[in-house]
């Protein structure tokens, strides 16, 4: 390539941005060639191609732009951090009195998932189950795992409302395990609702988080991820409550699919309203058990 009958076409931010430009050049047929003196950086084409190596960068460029800009936008709509801190003191709280008779009530008994006793009518049980665990590693283990869980859904969903889908949905998938597991089915555990969550954020970035380009394989990326999880983290242990885990993924799956279509309330006040009815359909729960125990 003749030096002297290049002409200058772009200027560069440095060498890397000038040997990507070139590259693209190259791959229509237009030499390019980067000079430099390590400060500033240019790219020069013959000046027969000029034209054409300018309409081509301009092309790459915009179409880099786009496919920066045309990720889903999943907005974040609140801070995560106060509903996981509170979530968190509660399921401590319940830990602590949850192993004996604590204020005259037999907290374990009340609150388990029975599937014999919400049948007869005790419907209060798969929320209340949501908040009791059998030892110090079950609860610290859902506390973990709900924590990162409950974090990406409340980003997506709101501080308010996320939590009332995880309760919502975590309480469902806990009525669905004991509807098909019969009546001598008992469980405790906020795992249900931690795979609730899972199964929350597969379907909403399934069908929110991707953009309208992508591939068939991209667009699955989400399911692929929950159902991994859920295979990965809640199919181990002797005492593990598979059906619990798989209806509660179910369970936030299908009610990820509502939202994502549907939408929810951005708004401060209904969010702050929604995180008020979470918080008050435990707490409902918990004293109609104690009130009717």
């Amino acid at each position: 390539m003749d030096t002297d009958a290049l002409i200058d076409v772009v200027v560069c931010r440095d060498r890397d941005e000038c040997s990507e430009l070139a590259l693209v050049l190259a791959a229509q047929a237009i030499p390019a060639r980067a000079r430099g003196d390590g400060r500033s950086w240019v790219l020069s084409v013959p000046a027969e191609s000029l034209a054409r190596a300018r309409l081509e960068i301009e092309a790459y460029r915009t179409e880099s732009k786009l496919s920066r800009t045309a990720r889903p936008a999943v907005p974040a709509e609140g801070r995560p951090w106060p509903g996981i801190a509170l979530s968190t003191a509660a399921l401590l709280l319940m830990g602590l009195l949850a192993p004996a008779t604590h204020f005259g009530v037999d907290w374990l008994a009340l609150g388990r998932m029975d599937g014999g006793r919400m049948l007869a009518g005790e419907w209060w049980r798969p929320v209340t189950a949501l908040t009791l665990h059998a030892d110090s590693a079950h609860l610290l283990g859902n506390i973990g795992f709900g924590a990162f869980f409950a974090y990406s859904v409340t980003r997506y969903l709101g501080a308010g409302f996320g939590w009332l889908a995880i309760v919502a949905t975590g309480a469902l998938g806990n009525i669905a395990n004991g509807l098909l597991a019969g009546p001598d089915h008992r469980s405790i555990g906020a795992s249900t609702a931690v795979f609730a969550a899972l199964g929350l954020l597969s379907a909403y970035l399934w069908r929110r988080g991707f953009r309208s380009d992508a591939s068939r394989r991209e667009r699955i990326a989400p399911i692929a991820a929950g159902i991994g999880l859920l295979a990965f983290t809640g199919t181990g242990g002797v005492d593990t409550d598979i059906g619990a885990h798989l209806f509660g993924f179910v369970a936030g799956f299908a009610g990820g699919l509502v939202v994502a279509r549907a939408g929810f309330p951005r708004a401060r006040t209904a969010q702050m309203l929604s995180a008020c009815a979470a918080g008050a359909i435990v707490a409902a729960a918990w004293a109609i058990a104690i009130a009717l125990g």
